[in-house]
């Protein structure tokens, strides 16, 4: 059983992938490892999932769902914007506010584990992965991570270089936290294991992780909410299915709610249909 040996583990590393909103479903996640007695010695996010990576690792795991709450309660458009930063979205204000208020940079560097933060270096497209308790700015550090255009409009410069959404070059990093000496992984990703495998970046969206030293606790099927959802009656009872998907896995349980899904196929499958049959036809080119 899962559970058993992620008991038995001396160092248990948590990776939150990224998803948007989606990563509203590792909050139940987390709730529902710490009820179980499971706590990381390590922590890595990627683009929105390190927003939760940081909360955990500084010891408010517990306002996780406060923490979700108001940040999507308060409005994200402001088109006065447009003349200070040339969009009318005003997420870096949006996450100053909730960072601050819930979790805060002074929180983040007296962190006695690590947290690690995934982010894409613009210069060269490299996966750069950072201690958040060492940089100058931590906030800006998990910022960068998300940095996503058109949400974000000019990308985020951290000691001379400009970063990007993490997501974009390995959204599963986690062979970094087995390099740190965690002998348990936990992933928590959003994509639903109906889809196929898990997405690791454009150019791996069905990846399959061989390694029985990690834990993938994931929905069942795609869950139905908009990558950007604001509205908490959508939100938390993605939570909720969190917190029953990590019974599931962990304790050999089964939820009826967890058959939860959206309708049809994600755009991105269309997405991945039309480049298999590029590689295919690009492949069957090659050979003739």
């Amino acid at each position: 059983m899962h559970l058993d040996r992620l008991r038995a583990a001396k160092k248990i590393g948590f990776l939150f992938s990224g998803g948007s909103s989606r990563c509203i479903f590792q909050v139940g996640v987390v709730e529902t490892l710490q009820s179980l007695g499971i706590f990381p010695s390590a922590t890595l996010g990627v683009s929105a999932g390190a927003w939760n990576a940081a909360a955990v690792a500084s010891g408010n795991a517990h306002r996780l769902r406060a923490y979700w709450r108001f940040f999507s309660r308060m409005p994200y458009v402001d088109l006065a914007n447009l003349f200070r930063e040339h969009s009318p979205f005003i997420w870096p204000r949006l996450h100053a506010r909730a960072f601050n208020r819930y979790v805060g940079s002074d929180a983040i560097r007296s962190s006695t584990i690590p947290i690690f933060i995934a982010l894409t270096r613009l210069r060269d497209r490299i996966s750069v992965i950072t201690d958040a308790r060492t940089s100058v700015d931590p906030f800006r550090l998990l910022l960068a991570s998300n940095f996503l255009q058109p949400f974000f409009t000019h990308a985020f410069r951290i000691d001379g270089e400009e970063y990007g959404d993490g997501g974009w070059t390995d959204s599963l990093p986690y062979e970094r936290l087995i390099a740190e000496g965690c002998d348990a992984v936990i992933v928590m990703a959003s994509k639903g294991e109906s889809e196929g495998g898990l997405y690791r970046n454009p150019n791996d969206i069905d990846h399959v992780i061989d390694d029985e030293r990690v834990i993938v606790i994931r929905p069942r099927h795609r869950m139905p909410l908009g990558f950007i959802e604001r509205r908490w009656t959508k939100l938390a009872p993605i939570a909720e299915l969190g917190a029953l998907r990590a019974r599931e896995v962990l304790l050999g349980e089964y939820h009826r709610e967890c058959d939860l899904a959206a309708r049809g196929p994600a755009p991105s499958a269309y997405v991945s249909a039309l480049r298999k049959k590029w590689r295919r036809y690009f492949s069957a080119t090659m050979s003739s």
